[in-house]
């Protein structure tokens, strides 16, 4: 009879060996019984009898092939005894053990298979048939033992695999030789003991203590303001900004250091804000109707996004009139220009700003330089101000657009091993003089086109220094939507100088005042500048560009 263990029955599996066990104790031991003893089991036999009483009529036997069919010419005659019963093996049948101990004496008229053992009872003394066990009771009870050992010795594996790997998980011995490992388990053990035992259960809040110890994790790498933690909602901010593409009312801010005013500073041609009659300088004091005077820009900012097609309402107050006054538009979706020009016609300079390096920036870029050529321009200020940075092909592309050859950074990994990466081979302009303006904002691929041009010399570096980032991002995705952005490679400018928390000097240093903010090319053709208004701007910067193009 084979017998297969699974997960499902393993319990059933348990108290048949069990009651196998039993049986089998039952044949060994009753032979030497006194009096006494087969009182005992009597007593034990009778309560066994009364608890599986109910379960008796659902029993079969599990071992069938003991009685043949009847009228087989080759078996011996079969009789019933006086309990009604067949004669099947004693160890096979799980109804044997709820007999009541008489069934061990024949009935006078019993005939017994000479394959079963036989046992006669007279005067209450027990004695065993000197006949040894048939082959097959020897086999059986092999089959028994077998099946005993292996259910044992499962249960055993599956005790002591469970309990290793408790001990593994949960062990708190700390390593010094595998630190990563060891740490990891102590973020575990912390976040364990926060999970099983903070009295305020209210309080915990899974996601926030998550989203917060990456963030810290990230914090202690020293890659300030690059490698960071993105929530499910700033990757798809993210990823919108550098498709080119808003959702708004088309307007770039900036706040006040000292006074806490949120400014607009310029107005995208088209768009929502331009056509409601918003004009740069404004200065905005209320969003739907809530005061938003003295708070956050970072707070602000979500209060006017929104979803497409519908309204927002901003009061805003205007200097120049001493007028407050309301504007609602609709919000729409907005293709933002990365590069907007400006062309000063008196000194034949075209100044180009490149305000991210998102996708397809380059190729803006190059529709700007062929603009400026047809316009007359005789040389550049490529304004890299405030420009966070972007797309690392994006940078090499645009750095190519001005060097004919050469490399535009060299790329290095963790192992210290260095990669050059070269210009595309397509440059479109590489003699018209070039002025790049950079101030403490210039990060990223911004850093790494300025770092090309300066080191290739092919521009002059005018402003401040910039912001050091010095890392090349790759973004590593997460379970529920959020993401970390990991400096996975270090950059350094094509003479082989580390950016990172350095930043790239200028060769000429000019200052700015703080209160100052950048005239940009949006400014001037909204204002349709001329030359003496841009001179006598407070753009120090944008003026010293002039003056050295002037004179060069």
């Amino acid at each position: 009879m084979n017998e297969s263990y699974t997960i499902s029955n393993e319990y059933c599996f348990i108290e048949d060996a069990l009651k196998r066990l039993y049986d089998i104790f039952k044949a060994w031991t009753f032979p030497k019984m006194n009096h006494s003893d087969k009182t005992i089991t009597e007593t034990i036999n009778d309560d066994d009898q009364k608890v599986d009483a109910k379960k008796e009529s659902t029993r079969r036997s599990s071992n069938d092939f003991d009685a043949k069919t009847a009228g087989a010419s080759t078996l011996l005659a079969v009789h019933r005894n006086k309990n009604g019963r067949l004669p099947v093996s004693n160890y096979d049948d799980p109804r044997w053990y709820d007999q009541p101990d008489n069934s061990f004496a024949p009935g006078p008229g019993d005939q017994v298979s000479q394959s079963s053992t036989a046992y006669t009872n007279t005067s209450m003394q027990q004695q065993t048939s000197s006949k040894e066990p048939a082959p097959d009771s020897k086999r059986r009870l092999g089959r028994i033992f077998g099946q005993i050992v292996v259910t044992l010795t499962l249960l055993i594996i599956a005790f002591l695999g469970g309990w290793f790997s408790h001990q593994a998980y949960t062990n708190t011995s700390f390593n010094p030789s595998d630190q990563s490992k060891s740490y990891a388990n102590l973020i575990q053990q912390a976040w364990t003991a926060v999970d099983q035992n903070y009295v305020d259960r209210k309080a915990i809040n899974y996601q926030q203590m998550s989203y917060q110890a990456i963030s810290a994790m990230l914090g202690v790498l020293h890659d300030t303001g690059h490698t960071r933690f993105l929530t499910p909602q700033d990757v798809q901010s993210e990823k919108q900004q550098l498709s080119g593409t808003l959702i708004g009312i088309g307007i770039y801010l900036q706040q006040d250091a000292k006074t806490k005013q949120i400014i607009i500073t310029s107005t995208i041609p088209g768009t929502p804000a331009e056509k409601a009659g918003i004009k740069r300088g404004d200065v905005i004091v209320a969003v739907n109707g809530a005061n938003i005077v003295g708070k956050d820009i970072n707070t602000v900012n979500p209060l006017i996004k929104g979803s497409v097609g519908t309204n927002v309402t901003l009061t805003v107050k205007r200097p120049s009139t001493n007028q407050t006054l309301t504007f609602t538009m609709k919000r729409a979706e907005i293709q933002v220009p990365s590069v907007a020009s400006y062309y000063i016609a008196q000194d034949h300079i075209a100044h180009i700003q490149i305000k991210q390096f998102s996708g397809g920036v380059s190729d803006q870029l190059k529709d700007a330089l062929n603009k400026a050529k047809k316009s007359g321009a005789k040389s550049i200020i490529l304004d890299l101000r405030d420009d966070p940075g972007g797309y690392l092909q994006e940078a090499i592309n645009v750095a190519s657009e001005f060097v004919g050859k050469g490399n535009v950074l060299l790329e290095q990994d963790s192992t210290g091993q260095r990669i050059p990466q070269t210009v595309n081979g397509h440059p479109l302009d590489t003699t018209t003089p070039i002025v790049v303006l950079t101030n403490s904002n210039t990060a990223s691929a911004a850093e790494i086109v300025s770092g090309a041009l300066k080191d290739n010399h092919r521009a002059i570096i005018m402003g401040v220094k910039t912001f050091g980032t010095g890392t090349v991002l790759e973004e590593f995705d997460l379970s529920d939507g959020s993401a970390i952005l990991l400096g996975t490679s270090e950059w350094l400018t094509p003479n082989g100088q580390f950016i990172r928390d350095k930043g790239i000097q200028p060769n000429i240093e000019v200052n700015l005042n703080s209160n100052v903010s950048p005239l940009t090319p949006s400014d001037e053709n909204q204002g349709n500048l001329n030359l003496q208004q841009i001179l006598s701007s407070k753009d120090t910067q944008l003026v010293g560009a002039i003056r050295y193009l002037e004179s060069h």
